[in-house]
């Protein structure tokens, strides 16, 4: 990869994640758990660890994605970056 091509890489990467970070902040607290754990364990496990609904975590994993913060892989989720 040339060093042009690497320093637009990092600065993107920079930008997304400030952008990333500032639409985190405005998450409430089970929201934000359920990001923080997303890609880590699975759903059950956040069920439980969370003492949550699986309705819960599902849903909150459809606004997240809507909202640009994570994205569906197959059958599982995973932070952006």
């Amino acid at each position: 990869m040339s060093e042009d091509i690497k320093k637009i890489k990092d600065m993107m990467e920079f930008l997304v994640k400030q952008k990333i970070a500032e639409r985190v902040s405005h998450l409430n607290a089970t929201e934000r758990k359920i990001y923080d754990l997303t890609g880590t364990i699975g759903q059950t496990e956040i069920v439980k660890s969370l003492k949550t609904a699986p309705n819960t975590v599902s849903n909150t994993w459809k606004k997240l994605e809507s909202e640009g913060l994570i994205l569906k892989e197959g059958k599982s989720y995973r932070k952006i970056v």
